[in-house]
């Protein structure tokens, strides 16, 4: 391969392209305040301008690694419990020290009952509970993997003023968020792509800020 060749190689285009995470949702669900992030539809399925989730991808990325390099808690929701390929979320949050809480696992108002729930902690023999109590704090950042719709997890976060980065696909009222991702990441590779991303900068050498 011709160096020339190389320099124009652009991997998150290719991988964007390889994980068909320019596939959304059918036309049916999708959310028509979204038309200016799509660049029309194939076979009922929305079809995502890369540009802009390219775009959206490396603001966001920057912005996690901001917080991940000045020792901020980043908590991250929702993100896919599977282990395999040597991908495991868990484990990459765990070794990072930042928090991880699968959905099912969320308890509804917790950021707004914080200290309460902090008090509840040796009351109640709660699954939810004992879980979610692994956060010692009020996370600085919260990253929300896959939202299809604009659930009470969001607007939890939102209303307690806490800076909000979110996975979307074409169903999400995108209004109310000002950093946002949109592709399709309901694909297994686009999950796989997205961990390794994530990885990257995490377990990123801080040699300088940014």
């Amino acid at each position: 391969m011709k160096i020339k060749k190389i320099e124009k190689y652009n991997l998150i285009n290719y991988n964007l392209l390889k994980s068909r995470s320019y596939l959304g949702l059918q036309k049916l669900h999708f959310y028509y305040l979204n038309s200016s992030y799509i660049i029309g539809f194939r076979n009922n399925f929305s079809l995502f301008n890369l540009r802009q989730t390219k775009n959206f991808i490396k603001k966001s990325l920057l912005i996690i690694y901001k917080f991940h390099y000045y020792n901020k808690k980043i908590l991250f929701i929702g993100f896919p419990s599977f282990t395999t390929d040597n991908i495991n979320y868990n484990l990459l949050f765990n070794i990072t020290d930042h928090y991880h809480v699968p959905y099912d696992n969320w308890i509804n108002n917790f950021l707004t009952n914080y200290k309460q729930n902090m008090e509840l902690k040796e009351k109640l023999n709660n699954k939810k509970l004992k879980i979610i109590i692994g956060i010692k704090q009020i996370p600085d950042l919260i990253v929300v993997y896959n939202q299809t719709k604009q659930t009470k997890i969001v607007k939890e976060i939102l209303s307690n003023k806490i800076p909000l980065i979110s996975f979307m696909n074409s169903s999400s009222n995108l209004s109310q968020l000002e950093y946002k991702i949109l592709a399709g990441f309901h694909y297994l590779k686009a999950k796989k792509f997205i961990y390794f991303l994530l990885k990257s900068i995490l377990t990123l050498s801080k040699f300088k800020k940014i």
